[in-house]
């Protein structure tokens, strides 16, 4: 969670284990992840992401998936910090991307909170 000096919410990630046949191979979610606009394209999110990657890593989790939707322009952000687009049994794809090697994208997400 990031949070002004003033307390107010700025942005959040959660990420929660998966355990589905439907992709096997990915032991983790990104299940949730927002910031508001005015405190977009800084880094923040990279950093979100980095807190929920570091606390998979802890728990023996290393790989990833994120169920957004293909017209989201976040889909960019996705691919910039290496996820894999994975496409449904019919080829097509609705935004879903996953991380095999999570250690690779936590090297990627700094670890340090900047003041906001």
């Amino acid at each position: 969670m990031i949070e002004r000096a003033d307390g107010a919410l700025v942005g959040f990630a959660k990420g929660s284990r998966y355990a589905s046949a439907d992709l096997p191979g990915f032991s983790g979610e990104l299940s949730k992840i927002y910031l508001l606009e005015e405190y977009q394209r800084l880094g923040l999110g990279r950093r979100l992401v980095g807190h929920v990657v570091r606390r998979f890593l802890s728990q023996e989790i290393e790989s990833m998936v994120l169920f957004g939707d293909a017209r989201n322009p976040s889909c960019a952000c996705w691919a910039a910090l290496g996820g894999e687009p994975l496409p449904r049994p019919d080829g097509t794809f609705s935004g879903t991307y996953g991380w095999r090697d999570l250690r690779r994208l936590a090297a990627a997400c700094p670890a340090d909170w900047p003041s906001v």
